[in-house]
């Protein structure tokens, strides 16, 4: 099997490290990702998310924890803050970092945090994690609540304007349905839902519609297949011996939908559970050699493993 690159469109890894009291340089069989795992899979960057919530102090504390995760040396990680960087990470033999939020609620209306967090290194966002903040509405809402119903609200579209002047890239991962569809009446930048999977096969609402997969190719945007077992099955449960040829499934589903320049892997790692099968990073190779098995192209499994998130870099941060 030839080996390939992977980008991962999204990790959890920055809050399961304490959680589960292990350290990122040190293989562990606990959780998902760390570095001896990684380069057993050929993770050559991965997303890195912070989950804030609404509250600007743990903002500022996810990222000083990640920053501090990557100064480590015993890490061997750093951060991707220009395409240039991809290239120069590789030579050093380091693990990229894309500094992503996870739903920026805490950010203030005058974008200070976002600029500042900019030149720590910030270069990815989702406007909300499922819930809803001030500057949009998220796919869940509270149980017998009102649904809100509002979409990317003014101060959003100031926000989706803003990430394209810096070059952030914005993500829909998360969005209800009508956010996604005013972030791409907003936006002057290709876009990218980080971790969903397909609805028309798995209905789970975090999942994208064919009409969104046909509008976020149009927009030169991609998908990262999530590996969590829900937004993977028909009946969206959670079962762990979910078939990890599923996630194969739903990337031919974009293929035979919109081609294969618009969608990767977004594993979610360290964040939901995934098939047995996959077990963690390592799980990387199962999933080439599923794509390889069913006669994929070299030149479409290099997009797919990374080439589609490296245009996306192109594309936004140049």
């Amino acid at each position: 099997m030839k080996k390939y690159a992977i980008i991962d469109g999204h990790t959890d890894v920055l809050y399961s490290l304490p959680m589960q009291q292990r350290k990122f340089h040190q293989e562990s069989e606990r959780g998902h990702v760390d570095l001896p795992r990684i380069r057993k899979g050929n993770v050559s960057a991965m997303f890195f998310a912070i989950y804030p919530g609404i509250n600007q102090y743990f903002v500022l504390k996810g990222a000083r924890n990640l920053v501090d995760l990557v100064k480590e040396p015993k890490n061997e990680l750093m951060f991707i803050k220009k395409f240039s960087d991809l290239e120069k990470a590789e030579k050093e033999n380091k693990v990229g970092v894309i500094f992503h939020i996870e739903g920026v609620g805490g950010f203030d209306t005058e974008f200070h945090i976002l600029n500042l967090l900019y030149h720590l290194g910030l270069r990815s966002f989702g406007i909300t994690w499922s819930n809803s903040n001030i500057f949009g509405s998220g796919s869940s809402f509270t149980p017998g609540a009102p649904k809100d119903t509002r979409g990317i609200t003014a101060e959003g579209r100031e926000l989706i304007l803003e990430a394209n002047k810096l070059r952030v890239i914005v993500d829909v991962s998360h969005l209800s349905d009508k956010s996604f569809w005013d972030v791409l009446e907003v936006t002057k930048k290709p876009i990218i839902a980080s971790h969903s999977c397909c609805r028309a096969i798995s209905p789970h609402v975090r999942n994208l519609t064919d009409e969104m997969l046909k509008a976020l190719a149009e927009n030169g945007g991609m998908m990262g297949i999530n590996f969590a077992n829900a937004f993977l099955r028909e009946d969206c449960g959670r079962e762990v011996d979910t078939p990890y040829t599923k996630i194969i499934d739903h990337i031919d589903h974009v293929v035979n939908l919109v081609g294969p320049d618009h969608v990767g892997f977004g594993s979610d790692f360290d964040g939901t559970g995934v098939p047995d099968e996959i077990k963690d990073v390592t799980g990387f190779n199962k999933l080439v050699k599923e794509l390889e098995r069913r006669k994929y192209s070299e030149e479409d499994i290099n997009k797919i493993c990374h080439g589609n998130f490296q245009r996306i870099f192109k594309k936004v941060w140049k």
